[in-house]
C-alpha cells in the first residue's frame, strides 16, 4: 500500500466516523491496520469492535444503560485516534511528505524536550555571563558562538515538537513545565507553541490542546496570542471531534468566563476572515496601484529636466505643484487612501512586497518562519550595533506594527545586501519619520489599551499565512486558510461568540468583506431573535441576492418593506427581482412607488418604460422613454428603447430617425439588425440588406445573425414582412459579403 492509498483510506475512514457509520469504519480500519508492524493496534481494533457489538446487542435487547452515550463517545474517540496513529505509522516508513522525512531524521537523535529544556537554560545562563568579559573581541566571538548554538538548538527543538507522537500525561507535564519556566527565553517558547500548533494541525491530540489552553492564559502577550490563534484553528479543524473530549469542553467553559479571552477569540476570528482578502489586496497592488505609481513617476520625471534642476533661481525644496494635480488626475490618490485604510485596519498589505523575499537560506529552516523578530539573532545582529543607528532601525522595523515577524527578517536580510554607505543614508531618511511613527503608536495605544496584543496576534496570523502560502513545502501541509469561515456553525467555537455583540461584529465584518455565505448564516440566526429588525432583513436579502437566491432575496426584501414601506432602496430591489422573475406587472407597481420617492430619476423612469414594454403597453412605454430623453438631455439611454418601441408601434419614421442617431455612435449587432428590420418593413429591401450585412460584419458571425433574425421572425411577419422573402434575403446578404 503506497502513501496515496494510505491517505485515501484514512480519509474514507474519517468520513465514515463523521457519519457515525462504525461498521464500515471498522472494516476499513482492518484493511489499514493489517499493514502495520504494531500488533497492539490490531488487537485494540478487535477489542473495540467486540465492545461495539455488545453495545448494539444490549441496545436492541432493550437494556437501559445510563453510561451508553459516554461509552459510545469514548469508542468514537478511540477510533479517531487509532485511525490517525495507524496511518502515521505506515506513512512514517517511506512517505516523502516533509513531516515524515523530519520524523525519520528526528528519530535518530533521541533527545527529549527535557534535554532541550536543560540545554537552553545552560546556553541562556552562559550568554548572560558574557558581560563579565572585558576583552571586546573575545566577548563578540563568544556572543556569536552562543547565539548560533542557541539557534540550532531551538531549530532542533521545534522539529522535535512538530513531529512528536501523541502526548502522554508525562509529556503534557513536560510541555507545561517548559512554558512556565521563567528562566527560559520567550523566543524559544514562541517557537515551541508554533511547533505544537503545527503538530496539532497534522494530528489531533487532546493533551497538546490542553497545553495550548494553559498557555492561552499566560502572562506573556506573545505566548498568549500565539496559543489562542492555534487553539481557534484547531477548534475549526476538529470541531466534529470536540464533543468527544469532555475535559476540553470543561476547560474551555472555564476559560470562556474570562471576557478578555472571549475578546481574543473574537479578534482571532476577525483576523482569519480578514486573511481571505490578502490575495485580492496583492492583486490590486500589482495591477492597479503599482502601475499608477510608475505612470505618475514617469510623468513627473519628464517635467524635471536637468536645466530646471540646476537653475540658480530654483528653490530645490519646492515641490512641483503639477505633481499634486497629476496625483489627483491619475486616480492614484484614491487608491492610496484605500491602501492606507486597509493598512490601518490590519490588512496584510505587505504580502505582495515580501513574498518574493523568502528565498534567503534563513527560510530553509522551517522554524524561522515562526521566529519572533529579535535583533540579536545572528544573521541580522550586525544591522543593530549599539549606537544611534540601532535606534533608527528599531523604530522603522522592530517597533513596526504593520510588518509581521517573517517580513521583518526578509527586510533585514535584504538590507544586508546593500552597501553600508547606502544603508546609513537610508537609516538617516528613516530617522526623520521615526518620531512620527512612535507618536502614532502612542495615540493608538491610548485609544485602545489592547492594541499591542491585537498587533502581535495579527502579525502571527500573517506569519502563518506566509508559511502556508509561500514556503516551498506548502503542498505538504493542509492549508488552514481554506477552512470554512462559518464559525457559528462550529459547536466548539459557537458558545464563545454567540452573544449579540460578537455575532453582529462577525456578521458585519463578513458582509463588508463580501463573504456573503458566512454573513447570511449569522444574520439568519440574529433575525430569529429580532424579527422586526428592518436592517437585518435588508442585509439578508442582499446576501441571498449575491448568492443567486433571488426568491429568498425577494422574500427578505418584502419583509423589510413591510417594516419600512418608504425605503426607496428596498423598493427598487423588489422591483428588480420581480422583473427578473418575468413578473413585469408587479415590478411596474414597485418602480412607480420608487418614482414617487425619487422624482425624475433616469434609471427608475427607464425601468418603468421597460416594464410597460414587457406588459404590451407600447404607447405608455414610448411616453415613458420620451420622458427619460427629456430628463437625460446629455445622455443616450433612451435612444434604443424609443427606436424599438416606435418600430413596434409602426411609427417607422420615428424609428428610422432614432436608429440613424444610434448608428452614429458606438454600435452593436442588435442596432444594425433592428435598423434593418425597420427598412424591411417599410419596403426598403436594399437598405435592409445593407444594414443586415453590417450586422454580420459586427461580430463576423453569420450564424449568430441568423439566430437573432429567426427570433424576430414573428414580429417581422406581424408588421407585414413577406416570410417567403427571408431565404432570398439571406442569400443576397451572403453575396454582398463576397
Amino acid at each position: 500500500m503506497n502513501s496515496r492509498d494510505i491517505i485515501s483510506l484514512k480519509r474514507e475512514i474519517l468520513q465514515n466516523l463523521s457519519k457515525r457509520q462504525l461498521k464500515d469504519a471498522f472494516a476499513l480500519l482492518g484493511k489499514l491496520t493489517i499493514n502495520t508492524q504494531d500488533w497492539k493496534i490490531s488487537e485494540t481494533l478487535s477489542e473495540l469492535e467486540t465492545n461495539y457489538k455488545f453495545m448494539l446487542h444490549y441496545m436492541f435487547e432493550g437494556v437501559e444503560d445510563s453510561q451508553r452515550k459516554a461509552l459510545y463517545n469514548k469508542l468514537l474517540r478511540s477510533l479517531y485516534e487509532l485511525t490517525d496513529d495507524a496511518a502515521d505509522e505506515l506513512l512514517n516508513t517511506d512517505s516523502s511528505n516533509v513531516f515524515y522525512e523530519k520524523y525519520r531524521i528526528n528519530a535518530l537523535k533521541q533527545q527529549s524536550l527535557t534535554d532541550y529544556h536543560s540545554d537552553l537554560k545552560e546556553i541562556t545562563a552562559s550568554i548572560s555571563l558574557l558581560d563579565l568579559l572585558e576583552n571586546a573581541e573575545e566577548k563578540n566571538a563568544k556572543n556569536i558562538e552562543f547565539a548560533i548554538r542557541r539557534e540550532r538548538l531551538a531549530s532542533d527543538m521545534f522539529t522535535s515538537v512538530f513531529v512528536s507522537p501523541r502526548a502522554g500525561e508525562k509529556d503534557q507535564e513536560e510541555h507545561i513545565a517548559f512554558i512556565d519556566n521563567i528562566d527560559l527565553p520567550v523566543r524559544e517558547k514562541c517557537l515551541f507553541i508554533s511547533a505544537l500548533s503545527l503538530s496539532l494541525f497534522h494530528r489531533f491530540d487532546a493533551r497538546k490542546v490542553q497545553v495550548l489552553m494553559h498557555t492561552a492564559t499566560a502572562d506573556n502577550m506573545q505566548l498568549r496570542a500565539r496559543s489562542i490563534v492555534g487553539l481557534v484553528i484547531v477548534m475549526q479543524m476538529y470541531d466534529i471531534r470536540w464533543a468527544l473530549y469532555p475535559e476540553l469542553q470543561d476547560r474551555l467553559a472555564i476559560m470562556s468566563e474570562d471576557p478578555d479571552f472571549r475578546k481574543a477569540v473574537l479578534r482571532t476570528i476577525i483576523q482569519l476572515i480578514r486573511s481571505r482578502e490578502t490575495e485580492e489586496i496583492t492583486k490590486k497592488i500589482k495591477e492597479e496601484i503599482l502601475p499608477e505609481m510608475m505612470k505618475l513617476n514617469s510623468l513627473a520625471g519628464r517635467k524635471l529636466n536637468m536645466e530646471e534642476l540646476m537653475g540658480a533661481d530654483l528653490d530645490l525644496s519646492e515641490k512641483n505643484p503639477e505633481w499634486k494635480k497629476e496625483l489627483e488626475e491619475s486616480d492614484l490618490g484614491k487608491k492610496l487612501q484605500e491602501y492606507s485604510h486597509l493598512q490601518m485596519e490590519g490588512a496584510d498589505v505587505f504580502h505582495s512586497t515580501f513574498a518574493s523575499l523568502k528565498s534567503f537560506p534563513f527560510f530553509s529552516d522551517m522554524s524561522n518562519w515562526f521566529l519572533p523578530f529579535d535583533p540579536s539573532y545572528s544573521e541580522v545582529a550586525p544591522l543593530f550595533p549599539d549606537d544611534k543607528t540601532n535606534n533608527l532601525l528599531k523604530a522603522a522595523v522592530l517597533d513596526s506594527g504593520h510588518m509581521c515577524n517573517s517580513d521583518k527578517y526578509s527586510f533585514c536580510l535584504s538590507l544586508k545586501q546593500i552597501p553600508q554607505a547606502q544603508r546609513e543614508m537610508m537609516m538617516g531618511q528613516m530617522g526623520a519619520e521615526s518620531e512620527e511613527v512612535k507618536q502614532l503608536q502612542r495615540e493608538a495605544q491610548a485609544m485602545n489599551p489592547r492594541v499591542d496584543e491585537e498587533v502581535v496576534s495579527n502579525q502571527y496570523m500573517q506569519d502563518l499565512y506566509r508559511f502556508f502560502k509561500v514556503n516551498p513545502y506548502r503542498n505538504n501541509f493542509f492549508d488552514i486558510f481554506s477552512l470554512s469561515l462559518n464559525f457559528l456553525n462550529k459547536q466548539s467555537i459557537a458558545p464563545l461568540i454567540s452573544d449579540n455583540e460578537s455575532m453582529r461584529k462577525i456578521a458585519h465584518y463578513c458582509f463588508d468583506k463580501n463573504n456573503f455565505k458566512e454573513a447570511l448564516y449569522i444574520f439568519e440566526k440574529m433575525i430569529k431573535a429580532d424579527e422586526q429588525n428592518e436592517d437585518l432583513w435588508q442585509k439578508i436579502g442582499y446576501c441571498r441576492q449575491m448568492l443567486n437566491n433571488n426568491d429568498g432575496a425577494l422574500e427578505a426584501y418584502l419583509q423589510a418593506d413591510l417594516l419600512r414601506p418608504d425605503n426607496s432602496w428596498i423598493i427598487k430591489r423588489i422591483a428588480q427581482l420581480y422583473r427578473a422573475q418575468k413578473k413585469a406587472g408587479l415590478a411596474l407597481s414597485y418602480y412607480r412607488k420608487a418614482a414617487k420617492l425619487n422624482p425624475d430619476n433616469i434609471n427608475i423612469e427607464l425601468n418603468i418604460g421597460h416594464c410597460l414594454l414587457e406588459t404590451g403597453q407600447y404607447e405608455d412605454a414610448l411616453n415613458a422613454y420620451f420622458k427619460v430623453e427629456l430628463i437625460d438631455t446629455k445622455g443616450t439611454k433612451a435612444l434604443r428603447p424609443i427606436a424599438w418601441t416606435s418600430f413596434l408601434l409602426k411609427k417607422y419614421d420615428v424609428s428610422q430617425r432614432y436608429y440613424k442617431r444610434i448608428l452614429e455612435r458606438k454600435t452593436t449587432i442588435h442596432d444594425y439588425l433592428n435598423a434593418g428590420h425597420v427598412e424591411l418593413c417599410v419596403g426598403n429591401k436594399k437598405e435592409a440588406v445593407d444594414f443586415y450585412r453590417q450586422a454580420v460584419y459586427k461580430d463576423n458571425d453569420f450564424e449568430l445573425f441568423a439566430l437573432l433574425f429567426d427570433a424576430d421572425k414573428d414580429t417581422l411577419i406581424s408588421h407585414g414582412a413577406d416570410e417567403q422573402l427571408f431565404p432570398f434575403l439571406f442569400d443576397q446578404i451572403k453575396y454582398k459579403m463576397e
